[in-house]
């Protein structure tokens, strides 16, 4: 299964939970920064910084301040902000995201059974440029998830160690988003 490759040497995402950290994020070895933070007011800066140290950066609409969640929302990101996408739990704004031309993913919370059935139906109905899981810690789901879907795998949650990162990454993921700025500096790279 031929999956596309979101971050090319790299896995590890910085996961910006304050904005002041974007600094840090664009001047650290990671290609990809995920923001989960900010508002309407913050986001451009924080897109044009990454932008100059030429570092992918996706919006996690869910947690942005002042975007809506709806079609026009994304159409505002996609024609003023310019992410190189979106993070989103709601199927209609990874849709209205691919619509506009940005990359999407999808970010689903491994719960139970349940929750994982609903995954794999919701990644097959909307097809995603790659999934964000929660929590990380999970090698044996994603090695399933690796197996039964046709997308890159991001996870996210609970990873504080290099050697879960490495557990992950062999399991199937692509990337690991990790909100530890500590982290962001590994020297770690695909095998």
């Amino acid at each position: 299964m031929e999956k596309k490759a979101l971050m090319k040497n790299n896995p590890i995402i910085a996961a910006v939970r304050d904005v002041s950290l974007i600094k840090k994020a664009v001047l650290s070895p990671v290609e990809t920064i995920f923001l989960m933070t900010g508002d309407i007011f913050s986001i451009e800066h924080c897109v044009e910084e990454s932008r100059k140290y030429h570092k992918s950066i996706f919006l996690h609409v869910d947690l942005i301040k002042g975007i809506a969640n709806d079609r026009e929302g994304i159409k505002y990101l996609s024609q003023k902000v310019k992410p190189n996408g979106i993070v989103s739990t709601k199927n209609q704004l990874i849709q209205a995201a691919k619509k506009e031309g940005l990359l999407a993913i999808q970010h689903l919370f491994m719960l139970d059974t349940q929750a994982y059935e609903n995954g794999i139906r919701n990644v097959s109905n909307v097809q995603p440029d790659a999934i964000e899981i929660m929590p990380g810690l999970m090698p044996r789901i994603i090695q399933e998830l690796y197996e039964k879907i046709d997308c890159p795998i991001i996870t996210a949650g609970l990873i504080k160690h290099p050697n879960e990162i490495r557990k992950v990454i062999e399991a199937g993921a692509q990337g690991v988003a990790i909100g530890e700025p500590e982290l962001w500096y590994l020297d770690f790279k695909y095998s």
